[in-house]
């Protein structure tokens, strides 16, 4: 009998304080104690979203990658602008390394094509390449001195109030139209203007330019760009 009125006891004192934990637990939750997102949530969410954005981005390149093949396959040209859609300011925003994500991709697509196609698909890259990525005829240098680091490029017939410059942490773009002729005199006494062309280059940003410190100078026919210069043994 006694072991019987032992365990009771212990079953009620067990039971008490199983409900004395859970009122307390109550308690706090209403008193907003255990609200929010443990410590880690952020970090789960971050990482997440990057997950997210890689799937997004790599269907956004097997659609284009398909695109393109298609293109090749049925003998049709590939425009420059198809290589832009692709390669726009999505692309290069939020990268580490844009410019080498660009070479990756370059060889992954050419790898996919058979011999003839390849050489087709080489060819029109390297033309979007040379318009969108080199300079050409337009003379570039960097200069860097103890403060900061400064890009300068000569455009020959600049056209200033055409000239634009969007500058991010990944990339440089600039637009611009330059003249491509003189003006001349017609027969009959007539004039023909000089003639413009539009261009569009892109550029990375020095290694050891600060980003967010861009800042532009037009002198003439030269366009100077200059960034703060990373300290050094100062990560960016």
């Amino acid at each position: 009998m006694r072991e019987k009125y032992l365990w009771l006891v212990i079953a009620v004192l067990l039971a008490l304080t199983l409900g004395q934990s859970c009122y307390i637990y109550e308690q706090r939750v209403s008193a907003g104690e255990n609200s929010g997102p443990p410590p880690l949530q952020p970090d789960i969410h971050q990482r997440l979203y990057s997950e997210k954005s890689y799937d997004a981005q790599w269907e956004e390149f097997e659609k284009w990658r398909e695109k393109v093949h298609g293109q090749i396959g049925r003998g049709d040209p590939v425009p420059e602008r198809d290589f832009d859609i692709f390669f726009n300011d999505r692309f290069f925003s939020g990268k580490f390394s844009p410019f080498t994500e660009i070479e990756r991709i370059r060889r992954e697509m050419s790898g996919r094509f058979e011999r003839a196609e390849r050489l087709l698909f080489d060819g029109y890259w390297d033309k979007w390449f040379e318009q969108r990525m080199l300079m050409g005829e337009f003379r570039t240098d960097v200069v860097r001195s103890a403060r900061d680091v400064t890009i300068g490029i000569n455009i020959p017939g600049l056209a200033e109030d055409g000239l634009d410059i969007n500058i991010t942490d990944e990339r440089i773009k600039i637009s611009f139209s330059a003249r491509t002729g003189s003006a001349a005199d017609l027969p009959g006494g007539g004039v023909q203007r000089s003639a413009y062309r539009s261009y569009v280059k892109i550029l990375p940003l020095p290694v050891d330019a600060v980003p967010g410190t861009g800042k532009v100078k037009v002198e003439g026919e030269r366009v100077k760009i200059r960034f703060d210069l990373k300290k050094t043994g100062v990560n960016p």
